[in-house]
C-alpha cells in the first residue's frame, strides 16, 4: 500500500504542550494566588503590608563600599568561569569569617560552596539530596522556595508549626510528630524569613536532639544573621550541631 504525503490542505490538529505536573505544588508568593489577590485589594484601596519579599535593600541594608568597590575594579577582568565551587579567594574569606564565630566546627576552604545567592543553593542541596517521596520537615510560615524547590526535586514538604503565642518559635512536638522514615531533613530558617524570629539556643538544642535521635540532615538558611534587632544574639545552627548541619 502506498501512503501518499498528505496535502497541504490536510487539517493538522495543534498540539498542546501542558504545564509539567512538577509544578503542580509549586508556589511562590511573590508572584502567585496570593500576591493577585493582595493586588485586587489594593486597586480597591486597602492598605497591604507587602512581607512576600526578603529584601532589605529598602530598608538601608545594602552592601558595603568595600565590596562594591572590589567588585567595580574586577569587572574588566571577571568575565571567565571560576572554578566550579567559586572563587578560590572569596571562599578562603569565608572560612575566615567563620573562624571567628565561638564554637565554629572547622572548617576547610574545599568544603566552601559558593552560589548566586542562597536561592541557588537550595536548588542545588534538595536536587542532589532528594530522591522521589522524600521529605523535608519545612517551617511554617517559610521562606517559599524551600517548599517550591523539594517538590521541584521529587520530594514532599512537610510543614511544621511556628507559634506565633510563643514568639514564633517552632513547635517542637509537632516537629516530632512529623518525622517519618521517609523524612531526609529539618530546615531551619534563623533569622527567619518570614517572622523575624531569632531562636534561642534552647530552643535550636531541642531541634539538634531530635536530628541526632531520628539521624536527620540540618539545613540552616542563616542569611539574615547580621539583621538583628532588640539586642537579639544570632546562635548559628553548626555551633550546636557540627556533625549533622549544612
Amino acid at each position: 500500500m502506498t501512503v501518499s504525503e498528505p496535502s497541504h490542505h490536510t487539517h493538522i490538529q495543534p498540539r498542546v504542550l501542558n504545564q509539567s505536573a512538577k509544578l503542580q505544588n509549586v508556589l511562590y508568593e511573590i508572584r502567585g494566588p496570593v500576591h493577585a489577590h493582595a493586588a485586587r485589594l489594593e486597586a480597591e484601596g486597602h492598605r497591604i503590608l507587602k512581607l512576600n519579599i526578603g529584601n532589605p535593600a529598602p530598608f538601608g541594608f545594602e552592601a558595603p563600599d568595600v565590596i562594591m568597590r572590589d567588585m567595580i575594579a574586577a569587572l574588566p577582568t571577571a568575565q571567565g568561569y571560576s572554578d566550579s565551587k567559586g572563587i578560590l579567594s572569596a571562599r578562603r574569606a569565608i572560612v575566615t569569617r567563620y573562624e571567628l564565630v565561638p564554637g565554629f566546627p572547622d572548617l576547610d576552604v574545599d568544603n566552601v560552596y559558593l552560589g548566586n545567592g542562597v536561592s541557588e543553593l537550595i536548588t542545588m542541596t534538595m536536587q542532589a539530596l532528594l530522591d522521589n517521596g522524600d521529605e523535608v520537615l519545612i517551617p511554617a510560615p517559610d521562606y517559599p522556595l524551600w517548599t517550591a524547590t523539594t517538590s521541584l526535586a521529587g520530594g514532599t514538604p512537610v510543614h511544621y508549626l511556628c507559634d506565633e503565642s510563643d514568639g514564633w518559635n517552632p513547635d517542637i512536638a509537632d516537629i516530632e510528630s512529623k518525622i517519618t522514615p521517609r523524612t531526609k531533613a529539618i530546615v531551619v530558617i534563623n533569622p527567619n524569613n518570614p517572622t523575624g524570629a531569632v531562636y534561642t539556643a534552647e530552643v535550636l538544642s531541642q531541634i539538634v536532639a531530635l536530628a541526632r535521635k531520628h539521624q536527620l540532615l540540618l539545613l540552616a538558611d542563616e542569611i539574615y544573621d547580621k539583621i538583628l534587632y532588640d539586642d537579639a544574639k544570632h546562635i548559628s545552627l553548626a555551633t550546636l550541631a557540627p556533625t549533622c548541619s549544612a
